[in-house]
C-alpha cells in the first residue's frame, strides 16, 4: 500500500496524509489526524518502506529539482555537491521547468532521495509525484515562514538582506536601492530593515528582473537615475552590472554610491574596489540539506530543520557613509568640445604669419568645462550637451567619466563633427586668450532634446548654462528651471544680445569684461554698465575681470573683489573654474561672497597650469585657502 491509497480510504488528499505522517499537522482537525492514523494502523503501512531496506542497497546517488531561474543557482548546486561528496554520494541535477521529464529521469537513475530547492507551494505537481512514489525529500527554502511538507532547510537569504541593510543605514544611508532575482526572499529583509528604521519604503525602490536580458538593462539604468547614496545586490551578477554602469555614468563607488551584497564570493576582493558582503551562507545550507537526507535514507525518521546562524558582514572598501557636506546636484547645459590651444608668443595680427610655439589637443567646451570643474570639487556634476561620433567624441566621453560627471544627458550625433576650440594663448601677455569656436554637434542640443532630458534636472540645485549653444534652446532650458525654481547661473559667451525676458528669470549673470561691453555697448564703466543690466531685473550681477578680481551688484552689495594672488599662464578656463566653484559652494548653503571668495581662488588655481579640464581646481587643493579665503570675504 502507498500513500495515495492511505489518502483514498481516509478520504483525504495525499498533501493531508504527509503532513499527519510528518507531524506537520497543526493545521488539522483532530478528527481527520485521527481517521488518517487509524487507517495507516489498520493497514500496516511504513513510511518510505520500500526506500528503506538496508544501508547497503543505496546507490548514493541524491537528485537535486532546481529552477534555472533561481538566482543562486550555482552557489546552491556547488554547496549541495560539496557536501554530498563529504558523505560519498552523487548528485544528478534536474530543472523544475522540465517535470516531470527530468523526474523520469531520477528515477531511472534510481536516487536515494531528491532536495527540492525553492518553495513547494509553487510546484504542487511535482510534490505531489514525490509523495505518491515515497521518494525521501528535503527542501531547501529561503524564508521560515513557508509551510512545507517536507524536511526544511532555511538559506536566511532575507535575513543576510535585513543585516546587510542594517548595515548601510548605521552608516548612514537613507536612500537605499535594493537590486534582486525575480522572486527573492530578500526583499523581505529589505523591507524590514527600513521599516524597523523608520525609514519610508517606496515599491519603487526595489528593482527585480533578469539582468542579462537588454530590455530590463534599459529599465535598470533608468532607475539608477532615483538617486541612491546605497544599493544592496542580491549577489555576483548585480554586483558587477552595477560596477560597471556606474562607472561608465561618472560615478565613484563609495564616493557617489556605496554597493552591498547579500553574499560574499572570491570575485568580490579582486573588484576596485573590493565588495562588502555578507558572509556565504550556501554551505553551510548545502550541508544541512545533504545531513537532513542522509537521516532520511539511513535512520528512517523525519526531523524538521529550523536552524539560525547569525549574519555575519565580511567589511571591504565599498561602502562609507553618504556624503553630507558635498555631492549637491548641478546640471549643467552647454558646449562641448575638443580644445586645441596654440601657445604663441603674442597674439598675431591682420594678416601676420606666425610660429607656435606649441599646440595641444583637450577636451573642452562651457558645458563640459563647469560640469569637470564641479566634479572635481565633489558636486554631482550631470552635463547635458551633444558629440560627434567621431573619435573627438568618444574621447571626450570617457574624459568626462574619469572626471566623474554623470553622462546620462550626452548625446552622438551620427551626422556632424564634434565642436572644436582654438585657443591662441601668448605666453607673454599674462596668459590672456583668444578663442575661435566651431559649434559642429553642439547645433543639435536643441529644445526637443533638452525637453526629453527633463528628468535629469529633478532635485538640481543649480543649472549651469552657456550661451555657445542656440539661444532658443537657453531660452527653453531658463524657461524650464524657472517653472521648477532651480536657480540658473548663466555665462553669456558667443552672443552679441540676450533677450530681455531671458534675462529677468536667471538667478546669476556671470560675464566676462568683454562680454559685458559686448552687451551694453557705448562708453561707459564696468559699474554703470552693470547697473543697466540690473535695471532689467537681474538679481545678481557678478562681472569676472581676471587679474582685476571681480565685480557683484545685487541688492545688498556694489562690490569689487581682489583677485587671488596667483600668476596666470593660460586665462582660458578662469571663467569656467569660477562658476562652478560658485555653484558648489552656493548649493552647499554658503553666503554669496564667501562663495565668490572660493570661486576667485579656484579660478587662480585654475590660470596658473595650462588647459581647461585638466586645471580645473580639485577640493583639496582649494580647502588649503579655506581660512584665507574666510578671512578676506567676509559677508
Amino acid at each position: 500500500m502507498n500513500i495515495k491509497e492511505i489518502a483514498a480510504l481516509a478520504g483525504v488528499s495525499v498533501a493531508t496524509v504527509s503532513k499527519v505522517l510528518n507531524q506537520k499537522d497543526r493545521e488539522i482537525s483532530d478528527e481527520t489526524r485521527n481517521r488518517v492514523l487509524r487507517v495507516v494502523k489498520d493497514s500496516g503501512y511504513v513510511p518510505y518502506s520500500k526506500r528503506y531496506k538496508s544501508n547497503l542497497q543505496s546507490n548514493h546517488l541524491l537528485g537535486v529539482l532546481i529552477s534555472k531561474s533561481y538566482a543562486d543557482y550555482n552557489e546552491v548546486i556547488h554547496a549541495i555537491q560539496s557536501a554530498a561528496a563529504a558523505e560519498n554520494f552523487a548528485v544528478v541535477t534536474c530543472q523544475l521547468e522540465e517535470f516531470p521529464q527530468q523526474m523520469k529521469i531520477l528515477q531511472c537513475n534510481h536516487v536515494d532521495g531528491m532536495i527540492l530547492v525553492g518553495s513547494p507551494q509553487n510546484y504542487h505537481s511535482v510534490v505531489e509525484d514525490i509523495q505518491i512514489k515515497q521518494i525521501p525529500c528535503v527542501v531547501v527554502a529561503d524564508t521560515p515562514q513557508q509551510n512545507h511538507v517536507f524536511p526544511t532547510v532555511y538559506c536566511q537569504a532575507d535575513e543576510a538582506a535585513y543585516a546587510a541593510v542594517s548595515y548601510l543605514i548605521g552608516k548612514g544611508h537613507r536612500k537605499i536601492g535594493c537590486l534582486v532575482g525575480a522572486g527573492s526572499s530578500m526583499t523581505e529583509g529589505y523591507r524590514r530593515a527600513l521599516y524597523e528604521n523608520n525609514i519610508e519604503f517606496n515599491q519603487s525602490d526595489i528593482f527585480q528582473g533578469d539582468i542579462t536580458d537588454s530590455k530590463t538593462q534599459a529599465l535598470l539604468d533608468e532607475w539608477l537615475k532615483n538617486g541612491y547614496t546605497a544599493i544592496f545586490c542580491q549577489g555576483s551578477g548585480q554586483v558587477i552590472y552595477i560596477y560597471r554602469r556606474l562607472k561608465e555614468n561618472g560615478m565613484a563607488i563609495p564616493e557617489d554610491c556605496s554597493i552591498m551584497a547579500g553574499t560574499d564570493c572570491t570575485y568580490f576582493s579582486l573588484l576596485n574596489p573590493p565588495v562588502t558582503a555578507v558572509k556565504p551562507y550556501f554551505d553551510r545550507v548545502g550541508e544541512q540539506a545533504v545531513a537532513r537526507m542522509i537521516e532520511l535514507i539511513r535512520k528512517q525518521v523525519v526531523i524538521p530543520t529550523k536552524d539560525v546562524e547569525e549574519v555575519t558582514i565580511v567589511e571591504r572598501e565599498s561602502v562609507s557613509p553618504p556624503l553630507k557636506e558635498h555631492g549637491k546636484k548641478i546640471v549643467a547645459v552647454g558646449s562641448v568640445n575638443m580644445d586645441e590651444t596654440i601657445s604663441v608668443g603674442r597674439l598675431p595680427m591682420e594678416g601676420e604669419t606666425m610660429i607656435a610655439r606649441g599646440v595641444t589637443l583637450l577636451p573642452g567646451g562651457k558645458g563640459a568645462n563647469q560640469a569637470v570643474g564641479v566634479g572635481k570639487l565633489g558636486g554631482a556634476a550631470y552635463l547635458i550637451g551633444c558629440v560627434g561620433s567621431d573619435t573627438a567624441g568618444k574621447e571626450i566621453y570617457n574624459h568626462l567619466l574619469n572626471c566623474r560627471v554623470k553622462t546620462d544627458g550626452i548625446r552622438f550625433v551620427d551626422e556632424m563633427c564634434t565642436g572644436k576650440a582654438y585657443i591662441n594663448v601668448p605666453i607673454h601677455a599674462a596668459g590672456e586668450s583668444t578663442i575661435v569656436v566651431y559649434a559642429g554637434a553642439n547645433r543639435q542640443l536643441n529644445v526637443e532634446y533638452i525637453r526629453q532630458q527633463q528628468a535629469l534636472f529633478d532635485h538640481a540645485k543649480y543649472c549651469l548654462l552657456s550661451m555657445e549653444i542656440p539661444q532658443e534652446t537657453a531660452a527653453y532650458t531658463i524657461q524650464m528651471c524657472s517653472e521648477r525654481k532651480i536657480p540658473v547661473i548663466l555665462k553669456p559667451a558667443g552672443v552679441d544680445s540676450i533677450h530681455k525676458d531671458l534675462l529677468e528669470a536667471v538667478t546669476y549673470f556671470v560675464p566676462n569684461q568683454k562680454e559685458l561691453h559686448t552687451l551694453v555697448p557705448g562708453t561707459g564703466t564696468v559699474e554703470q554698465k552693470v547697473e543697466s543690466l540690473y535695471q532689467l531685473g537681474i538679481p545678481n550681477i557678478i562681472v569676472t575681470l581676471g587679474k582685476d578680481g571681480c565685480y557683484l551688484k545685487n541688492s545688498e552689495y556694489a562690490k569689487h573683489f581682489q583677485a587671488a594672488p596667483f600668476k596666470a599662464t593660460d586665462s582660458t578656463g578662469g571663467a569656467d573654474a569660477f562658476i562652478s566653484t560658485l555653484a558648489v559652494y552656493l548649493s552647499e548653503g554658503a553666503p554669496l561672497v564667501q562663495a565668490i571668495g572660493f570661486a576667485t581662488y579656484s579660478a587662480g588655481i585654475c590660470v596658473t597650469q595650462w588647459g581647461v579640464q585638466s586645471a580645473m581646481t580639485t577640493r583639496a587643493a582649494l580647502e588649503m585657502y579655506r581660512a584665507e579665503i574666510m578671512e578676506k570675504f567676509r559677508p
